[in-house]
């Protein structure tokens, strides 16, 4: 996936996933039957169509806006090499962290913000939990 709409994947799942009052506001902004089939599109991957996915990413958006949530599924650009938290190093195989079990976007969550793994918005069965991301130390 490209990056832009997985960044854009990742950041619509995270608030789905921490606020699920968000899908009645994105309902309630008309953008339900776009949300349906962009969970659908993302939870089959043999239904993948990346032109698809942004086009529905914008609709809901556009859906997060006329509820008052302009740019929820857009991010400010990366910081800088060398910005931002260091690597983290973990001791007794504990997770870094948590990823995308679709491996569609780029959405990680610390533990420093959740002490259990979190759900994916757009997993679908028994996969709903992110997976453990476990540094390759060197």
């Amino acid at each position: 996936m490209d990056e832009a709409v997985g960044d854009r994947v990742g950041m619509l799942c995270d608030q789905l996933s921490r606020w699920p009052e968000l899908a009645t506001m994105i309902r309630d902004g008309g953008g339900q039957a776009q949300l349906e089939e962009l969970l659908t599109l993302l939870a089959d991957r043999s239904a993948y169509d990346e032109r698809r996915i942004s086009a529905l990413m914008d609709a809901i958006e556009d859906a997060c806006a006329r509820q008052g949530l302009p740019g929820l599924t857009r991010r400010l650009p990366p910081l800088p090499p060398g910005m931002g938290t260091a690597q983290r190093t973990t001791g007794h195989g504990e997770p870094a962290g948590w990823t995308c079990p679709l491996d569609y976007c780029s959405r990680v969550v610390l533990p420093e913000e959740t002490p259990s793994p979190p759900t994916c918005a757009a997993a679908r069965g028994e996969h709903t939990q992110m997976r453990p991301y476990r540094p390759r130390l060197r």
